[in-house]
C-alpha cells in the first residue's frame, strides 16, 4: 500500500507481529465514548492473557459504565530520522475490574513505575480485532 511519501510503503502486520508490538509497548491512546461523544486519552497498559489492562481511578472517564462497552486502543512508534514506524490497534469489549483477587494479580504485572499503579481498579479490553501496519523504505 502506498503512502504519501514516494519512497515509503505501508505493510500490513499479521496477528503475531501486532501482538509482539503490543506486548512491547507501554503507553497507548484509549478511544472510548464519553457523554455520547468520542474521546481519546493516553493510558499506560499491560497485556494479560487475552486482554489489555489499564490502571484506572474510581472516577475515571474511561471506566465502562456498562459491561461490554466497545473501545479501541492505539499504540505506535515513529522514527523521524528514518521516516519509518508502526501502528497497532486493538478493538474489543471493555470491563471494570475491582474484585480484590483479580486486582492483586494485575498489581503484580511489570508496570513502568512499580507500585505507582496500585489504584485498586483496572479497565480490561478483550483483544477482539487486532490490526496494524508498518512503514518500509521502498527498494530503489
Amino acid at each position: 500500500m502506498r503512502t504519501s511519501d514516494a519512497d515509503r510503503t505501508l505493510v500490513p502486520l499479521d496477528h503475531a507481529e501486532c501482538r509482539a508490538l503490543l506486548l512491547g509497548g507501554r503507553i497507548g491512546r484509549l478511544a472510548f465514548t464519553r457523554n455520547a461523544l468520542p474521546a481519546i486519552q493516553p493510558v499506560s497498559y499491560r497485556v494479560h492473557d487475552d486482554e489489555v489492562v489499564i490502571p484506572a481511578l474510581p472516577d475515571s472517564p474511561f471506566a465502562p459504565r456498562r459491561w461490554g462497552a466497545v473501545v479501541a486502543l492505539g499504540v505506535d512508534s515513529y522514527d523521524d530520522s528514518t521516516l519509518t514506524g508502526w501502528s497497532v490497534t486493538v478493538v474489543g469489549p471493555s470491563r471494570s475490574i475491582d474484585e480484590p483477587a483479580e486486582v492483586t494479580v494485575l498489581d503484580a504485572l511489570p508496570w513502568p513505575v512499580p507500585g505507582a499503579t496500585r489504584v485498586r481498579r483496572y479497565v480490561a479490553v478483550r483483544i477482539g480485532l487486532l490490526s496494524g501496519w508498518r512503514t518500509e523504505t521502498r527498494a530503489p
